[in-house]
């Protein structure tokens, strides 16, 4: 009997045909649900029974979403991060928790350097001001030459420091686990939190949401960075203490921010429209067609593999 497979992104909606072919050609079919955006807890509660697989997005799947979940076997996540699912709960009802590694690291390290260029080069203001009919001079400055902290030197991590290496920046990182190789491989040099925070022209953060990252970014580190600095935010929201970056870009302790993410999302009550230095995208550094090629692949080959009793690629419990 095949197994039912939820597909619960909304970014694989314009491929399910793809998607049902793929999922039938391994022993399994494509659950039909409609699915209504976003999806509410309550929602995901009526949708996730009767289905054996699931692939999700950013939709938390929770203690109360997985005691309605009465034949779930495995969850992919169609990124790496997967602090949205409880993934104690879903061990405890024998159930795979799967990510996808290393399929949009490029994408949002690309994304990374896009807003360092654009904050750099004060691109948006120069592009309203030309909306409105004005000829400004705006004066920025290179990425050439200066020095990129890096929090989190993981899959993102490095593809972001590769890319540095195009603008002869100087890379600092600050993990908890080492990877003295492709360090000293790349003139990357491991340093403490506070040094990086100091020293650091554009700080960029690429670490999961856990309770040690939570807030990781307070007052205080922001009060140690230079106040020509850029951070930058593709990780998670609450990484960064949103109260302490709004002080932060109101009393001119930092030069500005890129924020791909935020503490709640979608975001509402936006603080951060009033700063001309801000540059805000919804949470997109994955959205890339190649990304969304190769997550789409590996969440239903996770799926897949552990529903016809093989073993995941990706497995996080």
């Amino acid at each position: 009997m095949a197994k039912d497979v939820l597909v619960l992104s909304w970014k694989y909606g314009g491929v399910r045909e793809e998607i049902a072919r793929f999922l039938e050609s391994r022993g399994c079919r494509l659950a039909e649900r409609e699915i209504v955006y976003p999806v509410t807890e309550d929602h995901l509660c009526e949708l996730i029974r009767d289905v054996d697989g699931l692939v999700t997005g950013l939709e938390p799947v929770t203690k109360r979403v997985l005691a309605h979940a009465n034949r779930l076997k495995v969850i992919s996540t169609s990124g790496v991060g997967y602090d949205h699912i409880d993934v104690e709960e879903a061990t405890r009802r024998g159930i795979a928790v799967c990510i996808c590694a290393g399929c949009n690291n490029h994408s949002v390290a690309e994304l990374a350097v896009g807003m360092m260029i654009g904050l750099s080069r004060r691109m948006l203001e120069a592009d309203r001001a030309m909306r409105r009919g004005e000829w400004g001079r705006f004066f920025g400055q290179e990425l050439w030459g200066k020095t990129l902290g890096i929090v989190g030197l993981g899959r993102v991590g490095k593809s972001l420091a590769l890319l540095a290496r195009a603008f002869n920046m100087k890379v600092l990182a600050y993990d908890i686990v080492w990877d003295i190789t492709f360090a000293n491989e790349h003139g990357i040099s491991y340093v403490p939190l506070e040094r990086l925070l100091r020293e650091s022209d554009y700080v960029s953060l690429h670490v999961p949401l856990t309770p040690d990252t939570r807030y990781l970014i307070d007052e205080r580190a922001l009060s140690l960075m230079k106040p020509t600095a850029y951070l930058i935010n593709l990780a998670r929201g609450p990484v960064v203490k949103q109260s302490a970056l709004v002080e932060a870009l109101r009393a001119g302790k930092i030069a500005g921010a890129g924020l791909d993410v935020f503490e709640v999302e979608p975001i509402h009550d936006n603080p951060f429209i009033e700063f001309e230095n801000v540059i805000m995208t919804p949470h997109l550094g994955g959205s890339t067609q190649e990304a969304l090629e190769r997550t789409l692949y590996l969440s239903l080959t996770n799926v897949t593999n552990v529903l016809n009793g093989l073993p995941a690629h990706c497995q996080v419990n």
